[in-house]
């Protein structure tokens, strides 16, 4: 026994975090990749997880402590946390690394363990990001990403009682050659939806005028000016709806 303790303690640097990992009793799987460029970040795709009421991805951020290593959504408001504490389990002999899931209960985290053999399709859990937080699709025309923001800002605007006209700045997306990120408007007009549930939010958002979109340098930035919801977006823009929610929360 102290020497299979010995093991799990020693494996804790041997494993690779990436990769897929599953639930024996049930269908729960979780897809971790690397970020290219970016070492402290993984993108990360799940199906089946409880608390989750659909299959999508996001980018988490590693959070290394003590005793675990937590990897948290980028700009707060995650439907999913993972948590690596180093462990492990004897599956035929080989011990096999086991992470814990966080979804709608932190105090029940569903263990995963690493599927060997199974390697993580890159191309398809990125493209799972993409539908997820609202991406254009390689080649989608202007017309077809403002025609679904137009009717993504219907909706929510009927939801919330309120006026918030899209403006994206269509030309410097265009100049950029990055027409696919004004799609995450899209994203934005969810998290606008999600705060004017909230009578406190649904007042400050019935307020807005328009909602400005353009593209910046590094990350994502938002405020408000003059009545309007500014919004700046980039390759680096992770999670815009999740990070949204949760700055709407914090600012209006």
């Amino acid at each position: 026994m102290r020497i299979l303790l010995l093991l799990l303690a020693l494996s804790r640097t041997a494993f690779a975090f990436t990769g897929v990992y599953g639930n024996d009793t049930s269908r729960a799987r979780v897809e971790v990749a690397d970020v290219p460029g970016h070492p402290d970040l993984v993108l990360v795709g799940w199906e089946d997880l409880p608390g989750t009421a659909m299959p999508g991805a996001m980018i988490l951020r590693r959070d290394r402590g003590d005793t675990e290593t937590r990897y948290l959504a980028v700009g707060g408001g995650g439907l999913v946390a993972l948590v690596d504490r180093g462990g492990a389990t004897l599956i035929a002999g080989t011990l096999v690394p086991v992470i814990e899931a966080v979804t709608d209960d932190p105090a029940h985290p569903l263990a995963l363990v690493l599927e060997r053999g199974r390697k993580v399709d890159a191309a398809a859990l990125a493209a799972k990001y993409a539908a997820f937080e609202h991406v254009g699709a390689p080649g989608e025309s202007r017309a077809a990403i403002e025609a679904a923001i137009t009717a993504r800002a219907a909706k929510a605007n009927k939801a919330c009682g309120a006026h918030v006209a899209p403006a994206v700045q269509w030309a410097e997306f265009a100049k950029a050659g990055k027409l696919a990120l004004a799609k995450q408007t899209v994203a934005i007009y969810d998290a606008l939806e999600a705060a004017c549930a909230d009578k406190d939010y649904r007042a400050a958002i019935a307020g807005l005028g328009a909602l400005r979109v353009g593209l910046r340098g590094d990350g994502l930035a938002l405020s408000v000016k003059a009545g309007e919801l500014a919004v700046e977006l980039n390759d680096a823009a992770w999670n815009p709806r999740e990070t949204a929610a949760r700055w709407l929360e914090d600012n209006l």
